[in-house]
């Protein structure tokens, strides 16, 4: 029940964040702002998601994850009423600043409550299927938002997602729980001994978290994964649409279709690393940011529509299983009582990617007025993720264990 709860509610996040992506052409046609222009506004919504990163992580762990996700939710629904009334890029700007701020509140609690809910030998399975709902939720935001803007104007694809999630946030707040202890069950004592020697330490639980190396070279890894995952994902329905001369309806709904493997992708993803892998999480990401880096490169060639859907479907599932195998790594490092703090550290580096990837991607599209380079740019930042992988020490994690 914990598990579907977050799923809807994290969901319902993405459909409130990816609403934008497919509305950039209809409002460079409304307000007359560029593909740079485009490009910040999203940048914009990060700065405000990297800002609060590892607060809201730390909100997480101290109030609760039931809490800060409720608060979240409402905020971010704010963020898109407002940007839904925008007249001028200023508007716009502060609708997205908002609605980073609240979509800030959503990962790492929903990490900390899944972490919560199930043992450290299905973490990852766990967090695999809960990861589901980041393809589910953003391929129905672009569909969605794609279908209303086309229809009814691109206000109504801010207005309608933000219903949705007041109303999927209300029933998680009536029902759902921190731990199983609030449901008169036992926690789990599987990482007693870690737990143990955090509380003993005289360093604050902050100074655990920044000092920690391992963590570091996660987070290096994190910020390439996510420069090319947060731009294929804001940037492929225009890619569609111009490269291609697709409507906005049509890219729209290939962004959803070739985004939806990764529903099935995510759950097998932390189901290889639990038990083929034996709980090791290098391994299989370094195979993935490999195939990450070789797909966005053909893509940077100008292939046919009918190869270049190929290639994107790779992508929509290479976008999704290193996540999975990344978000576990907290936990997996500081147990569940730094879980939300762990992941706000390395969200933290995830949103300045985000910071970076819209705006650079949209300069470098106006630059050479080509998606090629910008794609050819996701395939050396994968290359570097990957490269980046072979640092993490996972052996000094195990030996920990």
């Amino acid at each position: 029940m914990v598990l579907f709860l977050t799923w809807l509610l994290f969901g319902m996040y993405y459909v409130n964040r990816f609403n934008y992506s497919p509305m950039i052409p209809l409002l460079k046609v409304d307000l007359g702002i560029t593909n740079t222009q485009a490009g910040w506004l999203m940048a914009l919504f990060f700065i405000s998601y990297t800002i609060f990163q590892l607060p809201a992580g730390f909100l997480g762990d101290r109030f609760g994850p039931r809490k800060v996700l409720t608060w979240g939710a409402i905020i971010s629904i704010t963020g898109n009423l407002i940007f839904s009334q925008a007249t001028s890029l200023g508007i716009l700007s502060l609708g997205q600043l908002v609605n980073g701020l609240g979509q800030s509140m959503g990962w790492t609690s929903s990490l900390k409550l899944i972490v919560s809910w199930f043992p450290r030998s299905q973490r990852a399975t766990a967090i695999g299927f809960f990861a589901t709902c980041v393809t589910a939720g953003s391929s129905f935001g672009i569909r969605l938002s794609g279908l209303l803007g086309d229809h009814l104007g691109w206000r109504s694809s801010f207005i309608i997602p933000p219903v949705l999630l007041a109303m999927v946030a209300l029933f998680f707040w009536m029902m759902a729980k921190d731990s199983p202890r609030e449901r008169g069950l036992p926690d789990f004592d599987d990482e007693i001994h870690l737990e143990k020697r955090i509380e003993n330490d005289p360093r604050s639980r902050l100074s655990l978290v920044l000092t920690n190396r391992i963590l570091w070279s996660v987070a290096l890894v994190y910020f390439c994964f996510v420069y090319v995952q947060f731009g294929c994902l804001v940037w492929i329905p225009s890619f569609l649409k111009e490269a291609y001369a697709m409507s906005v309806d049509r890219a729209s709904t290939i962004s959803a279709l070739v985004l939806l493997p990764g529903v099935f992708a995510s759950p097998l993803a932390g189901f290889l690393s639990d038990y083929y892998f034996r709980g090791k999480r290098k391994p299989l990401i370094l195979m993935l940011m490999f195939i990450l880096a070789l797909a966005t490169f053909l893509l940077s060639q100008n292939v046919s529509i009918t190869l270049a859907i190929g290639l994107l479907t790779i992508v929509g599932l290479m976008i999704i299983m290193p996540d999975v195998l990344l978000a576990a790594y907290p936990s997996d490092i500081l147990s569940r009582k730094l879980s939300a703090t762990g992941m706000g550290f390395l969200t933290t580096f995830t949103s300045i990617a985000g910071i970076i990837t819209t705006p650079l991607s949209g300069k470098i599209i106006d630059l050479f007025d080509s998606y090629a380079a910008v794609f050819f740019s996701f395939a050396v930042a994968a290359l570097a993720g990957a490269l980046l992988t072979l640092c993490i020490r996972e052996k000094t994690i195990y030996q920990s264990k």
